[in-house]
């Protein structure tokens, strides 16, 4: 079964783009058949202070600024996708989403192409990231994410956000939720996809399964994207792990499925495997909902 791959970013965390053709070649060979790609809002810097340069926002104690060029990266990238015959949905994300002003950039970026598909991947709670972030620490009921929700509403595009849960020192605390189920019930005409949901590399809360059935129940609004680390959870030995089936099924038009590769063909390749695996483990009818029909609804 062919799948849409939803999480795809196109630059890495040093802005560098993706070789193209091997990136799509992994794609197909995978099973996508489309992608939503999209860059990285952050860059990371090379400081004086470390001797070696960096190739991903963990390698030092650097920070990482907003990059606004990461755009017209992904634009500039659009004809390789077309001239492979694979169709593409690109959003935008290289914005401060604690600057008032940010939807402005939104506003300029949308007038200067008809192919925007949405919003995304915004960086508010991540783990480390978070703490390597210059400026104000971003959180989904930020008072200037209310101009870019309401952004999305008018254009009727969604928005996909990393919100971890929890902190990496608090596995089963879920304290981050609040403000995120805050920005949801605030804005209920916006169309919001929750990456991995709500799970990163140092966050893997307990009880994940039930938050996710309780928030995807209140709110009809809300989307889960099966990606990433998250994939390692739910598939943890090739075979999709029944509670997460009797949640899809129960839920099968509020999920969709990517690899959340950054910038490299080989996590493509890993990710699929897994995409595959979910896709296998879930009757065909809901199958084809998560794998591709949600997917066209939001973003095609």
């Amino acid at each position: 079964m062919t799948w849409t791959d939803t999480h795809v970013h196109l630059v890495d965390f040093l802005q560098r783009p993706a070789p193209l053709d091997d990136l799509i070649d992994a794609l197909r060979q995978g099973g996508a058949d489309r992608a939503v790609v999209f860059g990285l809002p952050l860059k990371k810097k090379w400081s004086t202070a470390e001797p070696m340069k960096p190739d991903y926002y963990l390698d030092d104690n650097a920070p990482c600024h907003y990059h606004s060029l990461t755009d017209v990266l992904v634009l500039d990238a659009l004809a390789s996708f077309d001239d492979a015959g694979m169709p593409a949905a690109p959003l935008i994300c290289g914005f401060d989403p604690t600057d008032r002003l940010a939807v402005d950039h939104l506003d300029a970026v949308w007038s200067r192409s008809d192919r925007w598909a949405g919003v995304g991947e915004v960086l508010l709670r991540h783990d480390d990231l978070t703490n390597l972030t210059l400026g104000e620490t971003p959180v989904a009921d930020h008072a200037a994410m209310d101009g870019i929700f309401d952004f999305c509403a008018q254009h009727d595009v969604p928005i996909s956000i990393h919100h971890d849960s929890s902190s990496a020192g608090r596995p089963s605390a879920h304290e981050y939720v609040q403000p995120f189920e805050n920005a949801i019930s605030r804005h209920r005409q916006t169309a919001i996809v929750w990456c991995h949901a709500g799970v990163s590399r140092r966050v893997r809360p307990e009880d994940q399964l039930d938050l996710v059935e309780k928030l995807v129940g209140d709110n009809p609004n809300l989307t889960v994207e099966l990606s990433w680390v998250l994939l390692d959870s739910i598939v943890p030995n090739g075979t999709l792990r029944d509670d997460w089936r009797d949640l899809i099924c129960r839920h099968p038009e509020r999920f969709v499925l990517g690899s959340d590769t950054v910038a490299d063909p080989a996590i493509v390749r890993d990710r699929s495997v897994q995409a595959a695996q979910v896709l296998d483990g879930l009757p065909d009818s809901v199958a084809r909902q998560v794998g591709a029909d949600n997917a066209t609804a939001l973003w095609f």
